[in-house]
């Protein structure tokens, strides 16, 4: 008997199920943009990886929503132009531009600005973070929530929109 270890050998990857997931990062400090790309960069969902998308700005991230109505999620910081522009844009993404679907994670650096409990009672988000605890892997376990919430949701508007449809045609 031989005291060798023989690695067995990776599978193959497999190729994409589909397009990658839309992750919109709405932050004004770049090495914040800089780190999440570098915990997703293998992060992948349902077979899909993640396609992220940079926004510096309010003006930034109505413009990227406008072009992508598709994203998936926004991972978004509270004080970026003013003390609470992140907070004014949740209200127009939900208010303004209807949109309910895309889920909403606000990732703040200054949790006294914008105090946890307030925030989440009084703005449709779905999930608030302390930018101090997000570690890779509590990044990937958020990220996986939101892109299942998504999806479901995605899912059961199409399932209303055929059923709408097969209502009238008959």
């Amino acid at each position: 008997m031989s005291d060798e270890i023989v690695f067995a050998e990776d599978p193959p990857k497999e190729e994409p199920s589909g397009p990658a997931w839309p992750v919109m990062v709405v932050d004004d400090d770049k090495p914040v943009h800089d780190v999440t790309r570098l915990a997703l960069r293998s992060f992948e969902f349902e077979g899909r990886a993640v396609e992220l998308l940079s926004a510096f700005s309010v003006a930034d991230a109505k413009r990227l929503l406008a072009e992508r109505p598709d994203i998936a999620v926004v991972l978004l910081d509270v004080v970026m132009e003013t003390e609470q522009a992140g907070l004014d844009l949740i209200r127009f993404i939900r208010a303004d531009a209807g949109n309910d679907a895309v889920r909403i994670v606000l990732r703040t650096g200054q949790p006294g600005r914008a105090p946890e409990g307030r925030v989440v009672r009084d703005y449709d988000i779905n999930d608030y973070r302390d930018k101090t605890d997000l570690t890779a892997q509590k990044l990937a376990t958020t990220l996986y929530a939101a892109l299942r919430s998504y999806r479901d949701i995605i899912r059961l508007k199409e399932l209303s929109n055929d059923l709408a449809a097969a209502k009238s045609d008959a």
